[in-house]
């Protein structure tokens, strides 16, 4: 334990962990949509090394190259029989430290959502293979200081791993999934795709101890050690690669917990147990809605929440609308979706049947089925007329106008001369 404890007292890993927490800390605030969601909060764990990689590359790759650059002995007073015994101790006491960073990065920002959540639990493979990836860049950066002890080393080093992960922030597919970095929020309705994050974390690991092996290879450490060495990391890095690529580089299993809780009537609302705490919100805006429309061909029954995209549509009946998070913003987006839905208007903004005017008309009728006037900007007088005239009227003649314009509302034909 004394090379240990020598490297904790000397080296740059205890004084850089604070800073790393603070830095993972505030990336995963930044990155968080909802703290009651489990999916969220993992997402936001796991996005955190975007911001700590730079600076702790920077510090592995400086820690690597000391020794040579300073001609000291520092590292001959962790070096025991065999000469790589120092470069493992200071990679490993780095890599501790970042490891520890990271797992409280994680405790802070997931034992709030352990408190609040109501539906589901972290999702563990996710967290692993963030986290191994983020230690298998220290051992990098710990080898390629080593084996590249210049000055500017550590500069490059952090500049190079900032800008290789904002670019592969914009990639997809397999290379993105074999990059140690990411950002992604996965909802509720999906799941991360586990057998991707177990080959990532044998790639990532084949890649720490290859560079460590080289490390080995450059202060001429016994064959018998970097040999082994060499061929464990190789079979690692080729395995987790293959699982990668076999996989495709998925990284979602899309629509996994498509499941529902539903209360009321007039309409019966079903939510995500996920956002299970959003039910109220969602049932007062989804009721408003119906009163409105009650009494006319477009009266509603039931409303679900629904994934964006690939799985968006609802069971026959039933009304579809997305929900994020769990916000007064994203309430009424909620509303939003449950109206244009219910009116059938959704087709009015594009395709075939768009028309600037007849666009504008159906947003007036939307914003009077949410009951928010100001989601309507009149363009023209005559369509500021048609606003004053429609909303003026009470709301059992608006009901009977909204009836007999059903056919108009569907086909996205209204005017302003409609409201007349």
């Amino acid at each position: 334990m004394t090379p240990v404890r020598i490297e904790l007292r000397r080296g740059p890993g205890l004084w850089s962990l604070p800073v790393l927490v603070g830095i993972g800390v505030f990336m995963a605030r930044a990155q968080m949509s909802a703290d009651n969601v489990w999916s969220y909060a993992t997402g936001a764990v796991t996005s955190a090394p975007v911001l700590m990689a730079p600076l702790a590359v920077g510090v592995a790759a400086w820690a690597g190259g000391r020794s040579q650059r300073r001609a000291a002995r520092h590292a001959w007073l962790l070096a025991g029989r065999d000469p790589a015994q120092a470069p493992l101790v200071e990679a490993g006491v780095l890599a501790a430290c970042a490891t520890v960073a990271y797992a409280l990065v994680a405790m802070v920002t997931l034992v709030p959502t352990a408190a609040t959540a109501t539906w589901g639990g972290p999702f563990w493979w996710w967290l692993a293979s963030a986290g191994v990836g983020f230690t298998a860049a220290i051992c990098v950066a710990y080898g390629v200081g080593v084996l590249l002890p210049g000055r500017f080393t550590p500069f490059i080093a952090a500049l190079v791993t900032y800008l290789a992960t904002t670019w592969n922030l914009g990639q997809y597919g397999t290379w993105y999934a074999m990059f140690p970095f990411t950002v992604e929020l996965i909802p509720p309705f999906s799941a991360p795709h586990a057998p991707t994050m177990r080959g990532q974390m044998l790639w990532f690991t084949g890649l720490a101890l290859l560079a460590l092996a080289l490390a080995a290879v450059k202060v001429r450490s016994s064959a018998r050690v970097v040999i082994p060495a060499v061929g464990a990391s190789l079979a690692l890095a080729v395995s987790g690669a293959a699982i990668v690529i076999g996989e495709n580089g998925r990284y979602v299993d899309v629509n996994r917990h498509i499941v529902w809780s539903c209360s009321g009537s007039s309409p019966q609302v079903c939510i995500h147990p996920a956002f299970a705490n959003s039910f109220s919100p969602i049932s007062q805006r989804a009721q408003a809605i119906t009163q409105r429309l009650a009494a006319t061909p477009f009266a509603i029954s039931r409303v679900e929440q629904r994934p964006r995209g690939v799985g968006g549509l609802p069971t026959p009946g039933a009304i579809a609308y997305a929900l994020d998070a769990p916000t007064v913003e994203h309430y009424d987006r909620a509303s939003l979706d449950i109206a244009i839905a219910a009116l059938g208007v959704d087709s009015c903004a594009h395709g075939p049947r768009r028309d600037n005017t007849a666009h504008a008309m159906a947003q007036l009728v939307v914003a009077w089925a949410v009951g928010d006037d100001n989601l309507f900007t009149p363009r023209t007088p005559d369509q500021q007329q048609a606003k004053v005239n429609f909303l003026s009227l009470p709301l059992r003649n608006q009901q009977q106008w909204l009836t007999a314009h059903a056919g108009a509302v569907r086909t996205c034909s209204l005017a302003p001369q409609s409201f007349t």
